[in-house]
């Protein structure tokens, strides 16, 4: 009995391993230590592509749709060049510490940490926080062409 237990547990661990190594392989290594909801006093936002320095958000539905953000940041081992950040967010804690993300096209930093990108994961990360914080400015970039 025991040697079945022992040798469906292994199955078991080996399948997992297996998982999730080939989601790693495939999607990249998702950012690990993003705050929770509750945690967040505030977060501060700002885009030097679109010029503006700072907005910040202090609706806890705004909070949460920043965090879900995040759910883009998943990166691949290596050394990144070092690129200055587009855009870089803030998280600003309930107990004063802050969780900063800066990022670009290619690579992001995560509290001075620097990480490349799985595939084009920068790229959306840009366009949708773009879309999401700072679609008036994108419209009026828009109307001045």
């Amino acid at each position: 009995m025991k040697d079945k237990i022992l040798k469906y547990l292994s199955i078991v661990i080996i399948a997992s391993v297996a998982s999730t190594l080939a989601y790693i392989f495939i999607n990249g290594i998702p950012l690990l230590g993003i705050p929770d909801a509750e945690d967040v006093s505030f977060v501060e936002i700002s885009d030097k592509r679109l010029d503006i320095v700072k907005r910040k958000i202090t609706e806890r539905g705004d909070i949460q749709n920043a965090l879900n953000l995040t759910n883009f940041l998943l990166y691949k081992p290596g050394n990144p060049q070092h690129e200055e950040a587009l855009i870089i967010v803030v998280f600003h804690l309930k107990d004063g510490n802050s969780f900063i993300i800066g990022s670009n096209e290619k690579t992001m930093q995560v509290n001075g940490k620097e990480f490349k990108f799985k595939g084009n994961n920068g790229e959306i990360f840009l366009k949708v926080a773009e879309g999401m914080f700072f679609i008036d400015a994108l419209h009026a970039l828009d109307e001045s062409k």
